[in-house]
């Protein structure tokens, strides 16, 4: 797993956590199904930071 699956796997628990229907949508191209819309990988983990669920990376000074 990269990086970016773990962070991936990471949002789609919290999102499923707090009551979201997270599900796969498409085998052939990475896309979610989160309450009916269709999400890309990097939308799904931009939910959950914006919704609070995660922490984001700290800001560079």
């Amino acid at each position: 797993m990269t990086v970016v699956d773990d962070v991936l796997f990471e949002a789609v628990h919290a999102l499923r956590a707090c009551g979201y229907a997270v599900e796969p949508w498409s085998n052939d191209y990475p896309l979610w199904l989160i309450n009916r819309e269709t999400f890309a990988d990097g939308a799904v983990i931009v939910l959950a930071l914006r919704l609070g669920l995660m922490d984001g990376p700290e800001r560079l000074q």
